[in-house]
């Protein structure tokens, strides 16, 4: 069953186009990052900071692996 309470505390933020859902689940942080209509992945940490910081990092890794095309195996 879902919990109620759980939606109000989701938190959405967009970044270069991705959507990060924060959603704090007992003592950790998730994050949940995707583009829209993507499948997400998903990202755990102890606090909200350090959860949004690695889907920061995520976020960048995946625009540079898109825009260089020796990460991407394209010669």
């Amino acid at each position: 069953m879902t919990d109620p309470d759980h939606l109000q505390q989701t938190d959405l933020v967009e970044h270069n186009g991705y959507q990060i859902r924060l959603s704090q689940n007992g003592l950790d942080w998730m994050a949940f990052v995707a583009l829209p209509k993507q499948r997400p992945t998903l990202m755990l940490a102890p606090d909200r900071e350090a959860v949004l910081a690695k889907a920061y990092e995520w976020i960048e890794l995946q625009l540079r692996s898109a825009n260089d095309p020796h990460e991407s195996g394209v010669t």
